[in-house]
């Protein structure tokens, strides 16, 4: 992809991957503020999810779960969906980072056993 800005940094980063763990509310949070210390990314808001409890709840009639976390230097959205126990990590971000120990970070925390990436 052509840098059509050079004045501004920014690194890209998604993740995909099945996952092993129980996937809800909590645990989508759990990764983003896991992430974020990883990373060393100041949170200004979140993280969030939706729905934020388990999937298992009556009102609740979805097949995707998706969470985001807003930091200083940009955020990260990802989403779980629990038809086929599969997840994607969209990270953006102003400040450089290590994309090998973000992807072993993720790998590790959904359990995922044939984890893909892609770096912009």
């Amino acid at each position: 992809m052509k840098n059509l800005e050079p004045s501004i940094y920014r690194q890209r980063l998604i993740i995909e991957g099945h996952y092993q763990i129980q996937a809800d509310g909590d645990s989508i949070r759990n990764y983003l503020n896991q992430l974020s210390k990883e990373l060393s990314m100041r949170i200004f808001s979140g993280p969030y999810s939706w729905p934020p409890d388990q999937w298992d709840n009556p009102e609740v009639q979805l097949h995707e779960l998706n969470g985001f976390v807003a930091w200083t230097e940009s955020g990260c959205h990802v989403y779980a969906w629990r038809t086929c126990r599969f997840f994607t990590s969209d990270i953006y971000s102003c400040k450089p980072f290590d994309v090998e120990q973000v992807v072993a970070f993720t790998k590790k925390f959904f359990d995922s056993p044939d984890i893909v990436h892609t770096a912009i």
